[in-house]
C-alpha cells in the first residue's frame, strides 16, 4: 500500500554488501542487484548494476565526475560487448527451447534447434539490432521444467560482428518463476524472464531490460521482405524527460520559436528542468499548463511541420 511519489527522490531500498575482499563484495552486490524484481515503477538498478560492474569502480577509481566521464551522453542501459552479447544470445536461445518444450509437456521432437536472435544494441543515435545465429543441442533425453538443463551451444554473429563461439550452458529455471540461473563458461549469471512478446520476450540481464526477438531461420529470411514501421518524428516534439509537475510554460500556439528557446519548465526530484525547442519553428499546440503533471515521454509541445 506504500505510495512512491514523483515529487521527490524516493528510496525503495538500500543495499549494502561485504566480503573478504572488494572483489568479493562487488560480486555479492552484482548478484543481489540481479535478484531484485521490481515492476510498475522506474528505478535505478540498471545504472547501479552497470556502475558496479565497471573496471574503474572495481579499482576504486571513483570521483564526483564518474557519471559524466563514463556516460557523457547519459545512461541508456547496458551496452553489449562481445562477451555479454554471446551470454544474452545463448541464454535467450536456451529459454526459447525450454518454453517450447513446456508447450509440449517437456517432450521435444528434436534435441537440437537453431534460432536467429535480434538483440537490442545501444548506440549514440538509437537502438540497433545485433543479429546472432544460435544452434543448441540438449545434453539429455528430455527437458526439465523445474530444474537444470544442459546444452551445447554454438553462436555466430552476422557480419562477423563478434567471434564465433561454442560453449556448454547449464540453465536452471522453474518456468513458473522469473529468475533463471545460468552457469556459463565465463561465469554464473542471473537472468529474469519478464514478459512474452509477439516475436520473443523481455528479459532483464545485467540490470537492463532487453526485448529479444527469437526467430526461426525461415522467419528471419522472410522478415527481410517486411516493410519497416515509420519512426515517430520527434524533431517537432518537446517530450517530458521524466515524471514531474509543470512549473511554467513560455510559449503558446502560433508563437515563433528559435532553436534552443525555452518552452517549459518541469520540476522533478526537487530540481527544475528547462525544456527547449529542438529546432526553430512555429508552435502548433501546447498540451500542458502550469500545475499539471506529466509522465516520462509525454508530448508537451508540438511544432508545425517544416
Amino acid at each position: 500500500g506504500s505510495e512512491i511519489s514523483m515529487y521527490y527522490d524516493p528510496m525503495i531500498c538500500k543495499l549494502s554488501t561485504h566480503g573478504p575482499t572488494r572483489a568479493d563484495a562487488i560480486a555479492t552486490m552484482n548478484h543481489a542487484l540481479d535478484q531484485y524484481l521490481i515492476k510498475g515503477v522506474t528505478h535505478n538498478i540498471p545504472l547501479l548494476r552497470d556502475v558496479v560492474s565497471s573496471s574503474d569502480f572495481a579499482r576504486g577509481r571513483i570521483t564526483t565526475a564518474f557519471l559524466a566521464d563514463h556516460y557523457p551522453h547519459g545512461f541508456k542501459g547496458h551496452k553489449l560487448t562481445s562477451e555479454t552479447a554471446e551470454q544474452l544470445a545463448t541464454a535467450s536461445a536456451a529459454l526459447q527451447f525450454i518454453r517450447q518444450a513446456r508447450e509440449s509437456y517437456s517432450h521435444v521432437a528434436s534435441r537440437s534447434a537453431s534460432y536467429v536472435l535480434l538483440l537490442p544494441q545501444l548506440q549514440p543515435d538509437g537502438v540497433h539490432k545485433l543479429e546472432a545465429r544460435v544452434t543448441l543441442s540438449l545434453n539429455s533425453e528430455t527437458v526439465s521444467l523445474q530444474g537444470a538443463n544442459s546444452f551445447t551451444v554454438s553462436t555466430e554473429f552476422a557480419n562477423g560482428e563478434y567471434a564465433a563461439t561454442t560453449n556448454t550452458l547449464t540453465v536452471v529455471w522453474n518456468v513458473d518463476m522469473p529468475f533463471v540461473e545460468i552457469k556459463h563458461a565465463s561465469g554464473d549469471l542471473t537472468v529474469q524472464f519478464l514478459d512474452p512478446l509477439p516475436l520473443g520476450f523481455r528479459v532483464q540481464f545485467l540490470g537492463t531490460k532487453f526485448d529479444v526477438d527469437v526467430l526461426l531461420p525461415r522467419q528471419r529470411e522472410l522478415m527481410r521482405f517486411m516493410k519497416e514501421r515509420e519512426r515517430l518524428d520527434t524533431s517537432k516534439l518537446v517530450l517530458s524527460p521524466m515524471p514531474g509537475t509543470i512549473v511554467s510554460v513560455a510559449v503558446g500556439p502560433g508563437d515563433v520559436v528559435a532553436e534552443g528557446a525555452e518552452v517549459a519548465v518541469v520540476e522533478a526530484m526537487k530540481m527544475q528542468n528547462v525544456l527547449r525547442a529542438p529546432r526553430a519553428g512555429t508552435v502548433k499546440a501546447v498540451h500542458v499548463q502550469p500545475g499539471s503533471t506529466v509522465s516520462g515521454d509525454d508530448i508537451m509541445v508540438e511544432l508545425e511541420d517544416e
